[in-house]
């Protein structure tokens, strides 16, 4: 037997055997068939779980920064910059 026929024999990996009921009678008896398997749910991967603490930390001072580089760096407003920073980082993490 060829090489080629032999992978035309096998079965796909994403199939699975089911049994079909059919109703009782003489002789009959359950047939076989395949069926595609349905794919596994993947656990959900966010963002926020691929970055540190200390990456995540950095990315609100670098924002924070560019608020402030926008205000020409005027000391009122330090705060607001950091809380709108820590917002915005944590909204694009999630």
């Amino acid at each position: 037997m060829t090489i080629l026929k032999k992978a035309a024999e096998k079965k796909p990996a994403a199939q699975k055997l089911v049994t079909e009921k059919k109703a009782p009678a003489i002789g009959v008896t359950k047939e076989k068939k395949l069926v595609a398997a349905k794919p596994r749910a993947s656990k959900k991967v966010t963002a926020a779980s691929k970055v540190s603490e200390d990456e995540r930390k950095k990315m609100i001072a670098d924002n924070a920064y560019f608020r402030a580089q926008r205000r020409n760096f005027s000391p009122e407003g330090i705060e607001e910059d950091w809380l709108e920073a820590e917002a915005e980082i944590t909204k694009k993490l999630i």
